[in-house]
This record gives C-alpha cells, sequence and structure tokens, in this order.
C-alpha cells in the first residue's frame, strides 16, 4: 500500500509542478489604448433616422503574434446599465507608426459600424453611453470598455 501511496504523491507533485510552469508562459499581456470612439445619431430629414460608432484603438503588446491573432467579437453598447445593442463590426488593423519611445509592437484597430442600425427607443440622446469591446487574442478574451460617450446628433 505504501509503494501505492507514494507513487500517488509523486505524481500529483509532477501535475502540479507542470500546470504551474503553464500558466506562467500563457498570460496575455495587451495594453489597449481608446485612440477615439465617436457615436452619432442620424436625424437628417428625408432620411431613415439611424445610430453610428466608429473607433479605433492602439493596442501594444511584447509580442506581433499577440498583435496578428487580434479580433474583435462583439462590441455591447450599454446605457445606465442597460444593454442597448450588441454589434459585430469588421475589425482593421494598420501598423503603428513606431518611434524609439515605444519598444514593443503596436497597432491601431479601428472599425466604423455597417450603416443603417436603427435607433432603438430606448437609447436616450442626451445621456453618455459606454461600449465594451470584446476583443479576442490567441484563444484569450479581453474586454475593454469606454464609458462616457457622448451621442451627437446630427440633422
Amino acid at each position: 500500500m505504501k509503494p501505492i501511496l507514494f507513487t500517488d504523491l509523486l505524481l500529483l507533485v509532477i501535475l502540479i509542478g507542470c500546470s504551474g510552469s503553464q500558466s506562467g508562459e500563457n498570460d496575455l499581456k495587451l495594453e489597449i489604448i481608446t485612440k477615439q470612439v465617436n457615436s452619432w445619431v442620424n436625424l437628417m430629414p428625408g432620411s431613415k433616422p439611424s445610430f453610428f460608432i466608429s473607433c479605433s484603438l492602439l493596442i501594444k503588446s511584447n509580442q506581433n503574434a499577440v498583435l496578428d491573432s487580434v479580433h474583435l467579437l462583439k462590441c455591447e453598447v450599454t446605457q445606465d446599465g442597460k444593454l442597448l445593442y450588441v454589434l459585430h463590426p469588421d475589425l482593421q488593423s494598420s501598423d503603428y507608426n513606431m518611434d524609439l519611445v515605444i519598444p514593443y509592437a503596436a497597432r491601431v484597430f479601428s472599425f466604423n459600424l455597417p450603416s443603417g442600425i436603427l435607433i432603438k427607443k430606448e437609447l436616450d440622446f442626451e445621456e453618455p453611453i459606454s461600449i465594451g469591446f470584446y476583443l479576442s487574442a490567441l484563444n484569450k478574451v479581453i474586454v475593454h470598455k469606454v464609458d462616457s460617450i457622448k451621442v451627437v446628433k446630427t440633422y
């Protein structure tokens, strides 16, 4: 019985050691900086009222492979804690002008919502909105939230 107990204990120590070493290797280190977010409603007479968002995010990483794998899963638009929209825009990437101040890789990711998103009656033009960006990189999900975005009315 003692040899079986010793073998089980040894196997447990090996498994714990392996799992601990793997978790450190797979940590995803991204720095996400909001460069610009615009939100507006088109209330132009003669056209269908519609909602628009455009955004650009600067994402920095110490590995180019991480940046190559970044995808936007969805955007959640909320106002006063209520979910208004779940959107799936395309994410476009461009290399960031590197300078000596940034010692690692960086890219600007931008997107625009498809035109013609209907304005929901729950959307209050006088109150700010928040957007949660659900980004995926190397099979991990990162949520970047931007609050206090003013909704501009265009006529």
